[in-house]
C-alpha cells in the first residue's frame, strides 16, 4: 500500500530504535495501527513491526509517545491495546507456513509492537490492479493453501474478521500468506463503537456490522474469502451487505449478480456456485465450516463430517486465568448443517422474513397459596415446590415407542397463551407446555437478587465478585434440559445418534452455535411470533437456581444436599441420567444443577460483576469464551454452587455439556 508523506506524519522516523529493532521505513498504516519494514540488530535480518497506534483515539507526542487523545478515550485505548496483546499472544501460537509468523511481542513506550517474519512478495490487491482478474486454476493454487491457514485459526477458535484482496498476501515463490488480523480491530470498533473502523465494505458479511461480535463464527470468514474470489473473477468487490440486508427486508431482488451468472463463461458451474453459497447474505445459510465449503469450492468428494454443521474444534487455550475443570478433549459434535450463531436484533427481524408456524399449547399451574409472589421475588423468600402429578402425554415418534416422559407437575388450569391476556398476572408455578416438543416452561416472576458469592463461601472463586443487587424481569424458563427426545423433534437423527432407551436424558456434546441452530429451527416448527425462545443469561440462570435462596446452594449451605437434589461425580455412576429423576428446587427447575452443564447467552469477563448493569445483565458485549452453569455429573460440589461461573470455548463439546431454554414475554 502506498503511503502518502502527510498520512506519515504520525509513524517512527527511519532510524529511530525500539529495543534492539531499528525502524528502516512504513510499509502500510491502517485505522488501528501502523507497519514497518525493520531490521532486528541482534539477528541481523529484516522484519515487519506492528504498532499498535489506533488514530480516532491515540496519537503521538512530541517526545514520540503514542498515548490516548483524550481522557475519554483513555479507558477504550487501554482495552484495545490489551486485545492488541492477545492478538499477537494467538498468531504467535500458530506455525503455518500460509499465516504469517510472529517472532515477537512486547509493550514498550505506553504501546505495544508485534515482530513478524518479513515476507518479499506483492499482495493480491496489487496483484489484481494489474491483471483485473485471476484464471480458475491460479485461483484454487491459491486457495487450497489459503484454506488451510483459515481453517488452522478457526480451530483455535479464532477468526481473522477482516479478509480482503490487500491481506493476502503471494511471496514470490507464489505461496499465499494470511496477514493483517481483524480480531483486535474489531474489538476495538465494538468498545469504541466506531462501525466504519471495523467493516471492509464489500467483504465483511452483514453480522459484523453489529459490535458485539456475537453473530460471528467461521462462516464470516467463509462470506469475506468468498467476496475475495468474486473480485477476483470479475474484477469488482460485492455489493455492501447492509444494501443487500435492506433489499431483502424491502422483498426486492438482490442487488449482487451472482458469480454463476456474471462469470459463467470463463469458470466453472460448481466453482461458481460454492462462490455464490459463500457469499449468502444470511449467514446460516452459507458453509459453515472451511472443510464444507472447500469440497464445494474445489470440486472434492464429500466426506461424511464428524459434525452436523461445524468441524470438530480445538478450544483456544483461555488467554486470562487458569483453564477450569470440566474441558474434554473434542469428541462428537451436535450442531446443524445451518447452524446459527447468537441471534441479534438484526437477527429476530430478519427471521420473521421465514416464519412459519403451529399453534402451541399453554397449562396453568396455579396450585400455590393466593400468596405466593407474583413479581418483585426478593431472595428472602424461598417458596414451596409445586406438588408433583402425572406427566403430560408425549405426541409419539414415528416408527418407535412412546419414551416415558419426565414428571410432570399438577396442571389445574388452562391458559391459551403465555401471555398476560385477560389481565390474569401470570403467578410463580404457571407452566406453558408447547405442544410439539412437549416442553414445559414454568413461569418465574421478576425480582431482584444478590447475585454472586460471598469472599468467605467455600470454592469460591474472584470472578463471583463482587456481590451486587441484580433486577430481573420475568420470563419462562423450561422445567428441564433439552432431552435427546426433543433435540430429535426439531433437529432430526442424521447422524445416527439417537436412542430411544437415552430419549429422556439430557442431550450433551453440543456447540454452543448448535444451540442456536436448535433455537432457529424450533422458531421455523412452531411459529416464532409469540415464541421468543432462546438461552438464559446469567443474571436469569442464577436467580432462578437460586429459587430465592441467599446460600450456596438453593436449600442452604451444606454441599451433602446434592446427593438428594443433583447428579455429580458423587453420585452420577459416571453419565448423565433421565430428567426430573431428582427432585426439583423450589421455583419447580429440575436437574437445574448437576447432570449436565448449562450454556447461557454471555459471553464471558472475569471483572463483569465490577461493572453490570442493575437491571436485566447480559454479560460482557464481546469476549473470547462465553459461561456455563449448573455443574455436571462429573462435578464436584465446588463446581454446582449456584454462583459458580464456569467459562468454556464456544466450540466445547463435552459430553457433560446440555443446555436449558427460556422464553421472554411479549
Amino acid at each position: 500500500m502506498s503511503v502518502s508523506r502527510e498520512e506519515r506524519s504520525d509513524a517512527l522516523p527511519p532510524g529511530s530504535r525500539i529495543l534492539w529493532y531499528e525502524i528502516v521505513r512504513v510499509l502500510g498504516k491502517g485505522g488501528f495501527g501502523i507497519t514497518y519494514l525493520g531490521k532486528d540488530t541482534n539477528l541481523d535480518q529484516m522484519v515487519a513491526i506492528k504498532e499498535y497506534l489506533p488514530v480516532g483515539f491515540a496519537m503521538r507526542s512530541s517526545q514520540g509517545a503514542v498515548k490516548p487523545s483524550s481522557e475519554q478515550d483513555a479507558a477504550t485505548f487501554a482495552w484495545g491495546l490489551d486485545r492488541f496483546l492477545q492478538e499477537a499472544q494467538i498468531l504467535a501460537r500458530f506455525k503455518h507456513p500460509n499465516i504469517v509468523r510472529v517472532l515477537s511481542f512486547f509493550r514498550d513506550g505506553n504501546t505495544a509492537y508485534m515482530v513478524m517474519e518479513y515476507e518479499e512478495g506483492e499482495s493480491l490487491d496489487a496483484i489484481l490492479k494489474r491483471r483485473n482478474t485471476l484464471p480458475e486454476d491460479e485461483l484454487k493454487r491459491l486457495l487450497i493453501p489459503l484454506l488451510s491457514g483459515l481453517e488452522t485459526m478457526h480451530a483455535a477458535d479464532f477468526i481473522h474478521r477482516d479478509l480482503k484482496p490487500p491481506n493476502l498476501f503471494v511471496r514470490k515463490d507464489g505461496s499465499p500468506v494470511l496477514l493483517d488480523f481483524g480480531a483486535a480491530r474489531q474489538a476495538v470498533a465494538g468498545q469504541a463503537q466506531q462501525h466504519t473502523s471495523l467493516l471492509s465494505v464489500g467483504y465483511s458479511p452483514f453480522e459484523q456490522y453489529d459490535s458485539s461480535g456475537h453473530n460471528q463464527g467461521p462462516w464470516s470468514d467463509i462470506y469475506a474469502m468468498g467476496g475475495v474470489i468474486y473480485k477476483c473473477i470479475t474484477g469488482e468487490k460485492p455489493i455492501d451487505a447492509a444494501m443487500r440486508i435492506h433489499a431483502k427486508l424491502r422483498n426486492i431482488a438482490d442487488p449482487l449478480m451472482p458469480a454463476s451468472v456474471i462469470a459463467a463463461r470463463s469458470y466453472s458451474p460448481g466453482f461458481l456456485r460454492a462462490i455464490d453459497l459463500s457469499l449468502q447474505v444470511i449467514e446460516t445459510d452459507r458453509p459453515q465450516s472451511v472443510a464444507a465449503w472447500r469440497n464445494l469450492l474445489l470440486g472434492a468428494s464429500e466426506e461424511a463430517p464428524t459434525t452436523l454443521g461445524s468441524p470438530p474444534m480445538r478450544p483456544a487455550a483461555p488467554l486470562s486465568s487458569a483453564p477450569q475443570r470440566e474441558e474434554t478433549p473434542p469428541e462428537h459434535v451436535i450442531a446443524s448443517r445451518s447452524q446459527a450463531p447468537k441471534k441479534s436484533s438484526w437477527r429476530s427481524f430478519i427471521s420473521s422474513l421465514n416464519e412459519f408456524g403451529s399453534q402451541t399449547q399453554l397449562v396453568k399451574k396455579s396450585g400455590l397459596p393466593d400468596n405466593a409472589p407474583a413479581s418483585g421475588m426478593s431472595n428472602s423468600v424461598a417458596p414451596s415446590p409445586p406438588a408433583s402429578a402425572p406427566a403430560p402425554t408425549f405426541p409419539p415418534l414415528v416408527s418407535e415407542p412412546e419414551p416415558a416422559p419426565p414428571p410432570a407437575s399438577e396442571a389445574p388450569g388452562v391458559l391459551e397463551s403465555p401471555r398476560n391476556e385477560g389481565g390474569r398476572i401470570l403467578k410463580l408455578g404457571d407452566v406453558w407446555v408447547e405442544s410439539m416438543t412437549r416442553m414445559e416452561f414454568t413461569w418465574i416472576p421478576g425480582g431482584k437478587f444478590m447475585m454472586g458469592s460471598p469472599k468467605g463461601e467455600p470454592g469460591r472463586r474472584p470472578d463471583e465478585g463482587p456481590v451486587h443487587e441484580v433486577e430481573v424481569d420475568g420470563f419462562w424458563m423450561a422445567k428441564y434440559p433439552v432431552t435427546w427426545h426433543q433435540w430429535k423433534r426439531v433437529m432430526g437423527d442424521a447422524k445416527g445418534l439417537y436412542s430411544h432407551q437415552r430419549a429422556q436424558y439430557p442431550v450433551e456434546r453440543v456447540l454452543w452455535e448448535g444451540t442456536q441452530s436448535f433455537i432457529r429451527q424450533f422458531l421455523r416448527m412452531v411459529g416464532g411470533g409469540e415464541n421468543k425462545i432462546r438461552l438464559p443469561t446469567e443474571a436469569e440462570w442464577e436467580f432462578a437456581a437460586r429459587a430465592g435462596s441467599p446460600s450456596t446452594y438453593f436449600w442452604g449451605d451444606d454441599p451433602a444436599g446434592l446427593r438428594q437434589y443433583a447428579w455429580t461425580m458423587e453420585n452420577s455412576d459416571g453419565g448423565t441420567h433421565p430428567v426430573g429423576e431428582k427432585p426439583a428446587n423450589p421455583w419447580g427447575l429440575h436437574d437445574i444443577l448437576g447432570n449436565v452443564w448449562e450454556w447461557t447467552e454471555d459471553w464471558y469477563s472475569e471483572d463483569y460483576y465490577g461493572k453490570s448493569p442493575a437491571k436485566n445483565p447480559r454479560g460482557a458485549p464481546f469476549g473470547d469464551v462465553r459461561v456455563r452453569r449448573g455443574g455436571s455429573w462429573r462435578s464436584q460440589a465446588d463446581a454446582c454452587r449456584v454462583a459458580h461461573r464456569n467459562r468454556v470455548s464456544v466450540q466445547s463439546n463435552s459430553n457433560a455439556l446440555g443446555f436449558r431454554l427460556v422464553r421472554t414475554p411479549d
